[in-house]
């Protein structure tokens, strides 16, 4: 039996053995239909009741959308069009969902027009036509389709069929945002966040991250909670963000279930629960998430959560590397150089190396430059090291003034190695201290400072050291170093 809500302003439609008391909508009495009175629009909304129904009755919902189609309704014709790119009842023909998109743009469907223009920008079903896909965003944006205005924002941001203008993609987010659009409030305030196209403007940016997660996107929900944990802009809330990841989880947000994971391992906002987190991870990872992959492969690395297994540490790093992930690249690189999980592979390690690299991971410029160095190539290595320095890394300077010090890949220069430890030191780098702690007892490009070398060693080693930091590269020998220095100073 198909039957109708009365009330005009609501039209909703359902199916079923017998009539409900009420729309459960709306409140307002529903009546009987019969098949042969229905208009095309009639057999779309069912087809959206079967489609939306728990479970979902796919081969209904395609067969109301063709009978909607076949009366002549654009948007029966776009939703089967839908059906047929994802495969919803039938199997998927995405050269038939474009002939149907198109079919409807001439029956006057904007959300046809968005449509058709992501599979002209995607090449699905068609081939690949950015010029043609900004087009169609630009006409369903000018009709006023609030998703239409995002789409051609996203063209404008990343040059994509127009050329790159960056402050006429926040014009257009704007214009969305403004409808209500909770993906274009995100991707707005996110503007604001970074200053791109626009000045940077904090209060701008929390406004409109708020508003989209009163909106319901789980995007705004990650990138609001960051906020919080962090206390950018916002007061501190760890329990407030583990709040907002959950939601975003709970909806189907791979961001979210990560975001939530890591909470979860640190204990931030909550009690900590590795065996939890990797759970989230798992089901992230399942759905192709490289930062889940990656997070999955350290649990499994570390032993956190699960217990310690170097073979899926390997498999789910390189799951992550083949999709991108230079920190997936760089661990799954260390894994072959070391052998660990993996048959040992130097010359793999060093490709993933240089693609992690590359890609601007710190970590892997400074591995590269640690085998370039065992390889005997110093010079390569040196640069490698110097980069990485810049970009902060303590490692680097430690290896950096081993080459000062003993007159490798450099001029040797005591001072300057001494002024490479004791930078190093500062930001915490253990390699360095125990380096600065001999310059210091021996007069090692400064002058000699017992007391305070012993007070910088003693400090060190009272420290309990983690398994990670003492499987640095030199690290350990660097502390048996150290002990002898310690030693030959109370003799």
């Amino acid at each position: 039996m198909i039957y109708g809500c009365t009330n005009q302003e609501c039209l909703w439609f359902g199916e079923g053995d017998a009539l409900p008391q009420a729309c459960p909508h709306c409140g307002h009495p529903v009546e009987e239909r019969r098949e042969e009175s229905l208009t095309g629009d009639e057999w779309c909304r069912l087809g959206l009741f079967w489609a939306e129904a728990e479970p979902p009755q796919e081969e209904r919902t395609l067969e109301c959308f063709r009978r909607s189609a076949g009366l002549g309704s654009g948007w029966g014709t776009c939703n089967l069009g839908l059906c047929m790119e994802q495969g919803i009842g039938t199997q998927p023909d995405p050269r038939q969902a474009v002939w149907l998109y198109k079919q409807a743009v001439e029956m006057g469907s904007v959300a046809a027009l968005c449509n058709l223009g992501v599979c002209l920008e995607q090449g699905i079903g068609t081939p690949q036509d950015p010029g043609g896909a900004a087009a169609m965003y630009l006409a369903a944006a000018e009709h006023g389709s609030a998703r239409g205005q995002r789409l051609l924002a996203h063209c404008f941001e990343e040059g994509v069929g127009v050329e790159q203008d960056q402050a006429k993609a926040v014009e257009w987010l704007r214009t969305a945002a403004l409808q209500g659009e909770a993906s274009g409030q995100t991707a707005l305030a996110r503007h604001y966040e970074f200053g791109i196209g626009t000045d940077q403007d904090p209060e701008l940016a929390v406004r409109w991250y708020e508003k989209a997660v009163q909106g319901g996107d789980p995007d705004g929900m990650c990138c609001l909670g960051w906020l919080k944990q962090t206390g950018k802009w916002v007061d501190p809330d760890p329990a407030g963000a583990v709040e907002l990841y959950h939601r975003a989880a709970q909806m189907g947000s791979l961001r979210g279930m990560v975001q939530l994971g890591d909470c979860l391992m640190e204990g931030a906002g909550l009690p900590a629960d590795p065996a939890l987190a990797v759970e989230w991870y798992r089901k992230a990872a399942k759905e192709g998430d490289r930062e889940a992959m990656f997070s999955l492969g350290l649990s499994y690395e570390l032993g956190q959560g699960v217990a310690q297994d170097y073979t899926q540490a390997a498999h789910w790093y390189q799951q992550s590397a083949q999709l991108g992930s230079a920190a997936g690249m760089n661990n799954f690189a260390e894994l072959l150089a070391k052998g660990r999980g993996v048959a040992q592979d130097l010359d793999k390690a060093m490709e993933w190396y240089k693609k992690a690299a590359d890609l601007g991971n710190v970590y892997a410029l400074y591995n590269l430059g640690w085998y370039l160095e065992q390889a005997g190539d110093l010079s390569k290595a040196r640069d490698c090291y110097e980069k990485a320095k810049d970009q902060g890394m303590g490692s680097a300077y430690w290896s950096l003034g081993r080459m000062y010090e003993e007159g490798r890949g450099a001029d040797q220069d005591p001072k300057q190695a001494y002024t490479l430890y004791r930078e190093g030191a500062k930001k915490g780098n253990v390699n360095c201290i125990c380096r600065l702690v001999r310059c210091l007892a021996n007069g090692l490009g400064t002058q000699k400072d017992l007391p305070r070398a012993s007070k910088l060693g003693a400090e060190l080693l009272a420290e309990e050291l983690s398994p990670q930091v003492l499987d640095n590269y030199g690290c350990r020998d660097e502390l048996v170093m150290l002990l002898d220095v310690l030693n030959d100073m109370n003799e």
